[in-house]
């Protein structure tokens, strides 16, 4: 539905060569006076900054033109896609509005980055998150179809990147953007609610019990624990995470695998070979294919470690840095806790 349009091939990002939003903007304005319906989708490259401050603009620059050339083919002639400005992109397919056919469009384009790589860059994972709104289905102007992807992304940053996010007003509406901005850019804030958590309350016990629900619940986590070795403690699952079996690691085999005490796994299935026989099989087991190991330690005192796993989707998680940060920290408040009171989980 593009053939119809008047684009000016010579408005285009001098980087990426791809239309400038000046351009995706009257597209957008042409199909919403024509009445024909789309989605909007906005896609942020996740955590780009810490590529240019690791690696400098020049591969910043290398990693955006890879992404948009990947854009390019795999949206082909379904749609147009644009540079929205920085990092983030944006693309229109025209009658493209049903939820399921929707999901598949963007389920492929962020299963594109599995296999985009950054020439003499291998070790650069390159992650999407995405926001998207329908026309005219949740709203009938650009200004508000933008301003609801944007909620849906940020929903999706809070989520943990690496996915997509579509706008269902019961789900979203009342997701305020400014709120919502500052609890992603703001890790004083996390991690001072965490501190103040474990420490308002003189039952030890309901202060862990409540920083564990929060930090399962801020990440959407499907489940989050303390693995003692022998049990697992303070026990958070999402609401909507499957039920699967749920016992305790052998610590030893994590120790193995860990670096400086903290143990990650992006897709198990994925990994068979980088994890001996018997600690895959425990993941196996339990129905995990993605985990978080983090050891809850206070000199030499080891009281066990934060787990955190998912068991959703086949595809794992991408921890991200803040993840993993939080994580750790989160570790290393509790073991000072228990050690400042002398006392066991």
């Amino acid at each position: 539905m593009t053939e119809k349009f008047n684009f000016d091939m010579s408005d285009v990002d001098t980087l990426t060569k791809l239309f400038r939003r000046e351009t995706i903007t009257a597209y957008t304005d042409y199909l919403i006076e024509e009445n024909i319906p789309f989605c909007f989708m906005i896609l942020d490259i996740d955590n780009f900054k810490l590529i240019n401050d690791n690696y400098g603009h020049l591969v910043g620059d290398i990693v955006l033109r890879q992404v948009a050339d990947s854009l390019k083919k795999l949206i082909g002639d379904a749609g147009v896609v644009g540079r929205y400005g920085g990092d983030e992109f944006i693309f229109i397919l025209p009658n493209v509005v049903d939820y399921q056919d929707v999901w598949n469009k963007a389920f492929l384009t962020l299963k594109s980055t599995n296999d985009l790589i950054i020439p003499d860059y291998n070790e650069i994972q390159v992650t999407y998150t995405m926001g998207i709104s329908r026309f005219p289905e949740n709203a009938k102007t650009l200004n508000d179809l933008i301003l609801l992807a944007d909620k849906a992304l940020y929903r999706g940053k809070i989520k943990g990147r690496n996915c997509f996010i579509i706008y269902l007003p019961e789900k979203h509406a009342q997701i305020n953007l400014e709120a919502t901005r500052e609890k992603i850019y703001s890790p004083i804030f996390l991690h001072q609610k965490i501190f103040s958590m474990l420490t308002k309350n003189k039952d030890y016990k309901r202060s862990i019990e409540s920083v564990i629900k929060f930090v399962g619940s801020y990440f959407l986590i499907d489940r989050l624990c303390i693995d003692t070795g022998k049990d697992v403690l303070f026990v958070y699952k999402h609401p909507l995470s499957k039920d699967k079996p749920y016992k305790s690691y052998n610590l030893n085999l994590i120790e193995d695998c860990s670096i400086n005490g903290i143990f990650v796994e992006n897709t198990i299935n994925d990994s068979k070979i980088a994890l001996t026989k018997k600690l895959y099989k425990e993941f196996s087991d339990q129905g995990i294919y993605s985990s978080v190991l983090c050891r809850i330690q206070a000199f030499d005192k080891i009281y066990g470690y934060i787990r955190a796993d998912i068991v959703t989707l086949d595809t794992g998680r991408i921890w991200q840095n803040e993840d993993l940060v939080t994580l750790k920290c989160t570790a290393n408040y509790i073991a000072l806790l228990l050690y400042s009171l002398n006392t066991e989980l």
